[in-house]
């Protein structure tokens, strides 16, 4: 899969299976040799969604480490699964393995057994435990020959993400007087977004308006990615990245235009504090590389989840069925409060409430 040295780590006291819901979408994973597999720094087109974030990169940056682990298209009963929590459905009998059901942005992941998490607001119990998102696969850093120029503000997502009145005719006219322009990564005809190439990023912007709940299950994942490439961000009182927060190098929080091209300006002016917050950001983000990451889902799963899992195996096949039962209308309970909350509440960033 590649050749750089990768550091060894021990085998897991029970085997793991991450289960892929959508395997015509990774054929080329069911290869019997780990050898074959795609190396995650060079398929970042196919890196969309849920699963393929959670279940798919983790199953091959752990992999490339020799693990025991092995991927398939369905629950192994008896055994530890890994599975996307959102993408898992009543219909496949997982009571009949130990669940690791992985969060993502979705709802609390009730018919799962263990829960990882991508938001510290969502650890809620002794078997939720918060895990960093990957970072984003074949980044691109920003190249240094750009060194105190402010000319690209950046915003890596879908554009209907943006808050709308960054992407109003009036932020773009005095973005403009600073000679500063608005780049939203677009999708070109027949190609895959650019999201993982920073080359020719001076700042990043992220603002969202929702509703204050469902904020507390999205990842900070737009502020470590914009640490690894080496650009300052601009971005919204989202939790992820305020519980990051360390001091006022790691971003400069905004709500509202004004107080973005107040900050560009600050920035143009002040290049050493331009420069401080790339060498800040530089050295945050060694808490989030692959290693540290490859590390933590390690330790969980041949800590935590092991002892879970040996509890869960000196039950009864009928206490299984009892609790998944009783878990199956929670579960619904969970999935509806969850849709309630994305589109309900009060909204920081606009003020409304929906």
């Amino acid at each position: 899969m590649q050749t750089e040295q990768l550091n060894t780590l021990t085998p897991f006291p029970f085997p793991v299976t991450f289960v892929c819901n959508h395997p015509q979408k990774w054929s080329d994973l069911f290869l019997s040799s780990s050898d074959a597999l795609p190396d995650p720094k060079k398929i970042h087109s196919r890196i969309i969604t849920n699963e393929d974030c959670w279940i798919i990169l983790t199953y091959l940056y752990l992999k490339q480490r020799h693990l025991n682990i092995s991927i398939s298209d369905r629950f192994i009963p008896g055994e530890i699964c890994v599975v996307s929590a959102i993408d898992f459905r009543m219909r496949q009998k997982p009571f009949s393995c130990f669940v690791v059901g992985c969060r993502s942005d979705g709802h609390k992941p009730v018919l799962s057994n263990f829960a990882i998490v991508q938001n510290q607001a969502n650890v809620e119990s002794k078997t939720d435990v918060l895990i960093p998102h990957w970072p984003q696969p074949g980044l691109i850093p920003r190249q240094q020959e750009r060194r105190n120029r402010i000319e690209n503000l950046v915003f890596k997502g879908h554009e209907g993400n943006l808050y709308e009145a960054f992407r109003s005719p009036e932020f773009i006219q005095e973005l403009d007087k600073l000679g500063v322009r608005l780049v939203i990564s677009p999708k070109p005809k027949n190609q895959p977004v650019q999201w993982h190439d920073y080359s020719d990023a001076d700042l990043v912007i992220a603002v969202r308006d929702l509703p204050h709940k469902d904020y507390l299950v999205k990842p900070a994942s737009k502020l470590v990615n914009s640490w690894m490439a080496g650009v300052p961000a601009l971005l919204g009182p989202e939790p992820a990245f305020v519980q990051l927060r360390r001091d006022a190098l790691d971003f400069i929080e905004i709500r509202t235009p004004q107080q973005a091209i107040d900050a560009i300006r600050r920035l143009k002016n002040e290049p050493s504090l331009y420069q401080k917050m790339i060498a800040n950001g530089l050295e945050r983000s060694q808490d989030f590389t692959v290693e540290r990451i490859v590390q933590q889902w390690h330790d969980v799963l041949g800590g935590l989840v092991a002892q879970r899992y040996s509890r869960w195996c000196q039950r009864t096949q009928v206490s299984r069925i009892g609790e998944f039962a009783i878990n199956v209308f929670r579960n619904q309970v969970a999935r509806a409060t969850a849709n309630y909350h994305r589109h309900h509440g009060y909204r920081p960033i606009s003020g409304k409430i929906t």
